[in-house]
């Protein structure tokens, strides 16, 4: 082989790297660039909700909603919960004081940027945006339920997952129904673009 034909071998070479590297990049941005702006869009809302002259309203409401939400649940499941006092929840006997934090606001609002934002088509945004919200509403209930019960036996065990296991369990859901979600939505997306090139 001349140097001239290893030369221009080496720079095919270098080209073919250079498009694989910009490649990468760009399925990179496709892919987590939303996930970024999510995060960055969620923390300027909570920002925004934690302002002196709106927090009070914003803390009234989603602590009612959530209230109330768990009520529903308890009557439906049969469960005595019960409020005489706001913003005070009874389980079975077991009186737990509802805070902000406790309502997992923060969660139904960075599932909606998350949703919102994943790079797919429209309608599977929307369908990603109802199972999430459906998620975090039927777990967030269920917690106070069963935090009721176990403060009853043991009022360590109760902060221990009330102040930590809970939020990873919000997390790792977040994070496997997103992917979950993303990935079958690619899927047909990645069907449906090689359907069109052939």
């Amino acid at each position: 082989m001349s140097k001239k034909s290893k030369i221009k071998e080496l720079k095919k070479d270098t080209n073919k790297e250079k498009l694989a590297k910009k490649a990468a990049y760009s399925r990179f941005l496709k892919d987590f660039l939303p996930l970024m702006i999510a995060v960055v869009l969620w923390f300027v809302t909570l920002s925004i909700l934690h302002l002196p002259d709106i927090k009070g309203e914003v803390q009234h409401f989603f602590t009612k909603f959530t209230l109330d939400s768990t009520l529903l649940f308890g009557k439906i499941l049969f469960i005595p919960i019960e409020s005489h006092s706001f913003p005070n929840i009874t389980v079975d006997g077991f009186t737990m004081r509802v805070v902000m934090e406790c309502t997992a606001y923060n969660f139904y609002i960075f599932v909606i940027y998350l949703s919102l934002l994943s790079p797919v088509s429209w309608k599977q945004r929307f369908v990603t945006l109802a199972i999430f919200l459906a998620a975090v509403f039927v777990v967030n209930n269920m917690r106070f339920i069963v935090l009721g019960y176990i403060g009853q036996y043991s009022a360590q065990l109760f902060h221990y997952l009330h102040d930590y296991l809970w939020n990873i369990l919000f997390g790792f859901m977040v994070f496997l129904i997103w992917a979950w979600r993303y990935n079958s939505s690619g899927t047909k997306a990645e069907k449906i673009e090689v359907e069109q090139k052939s």
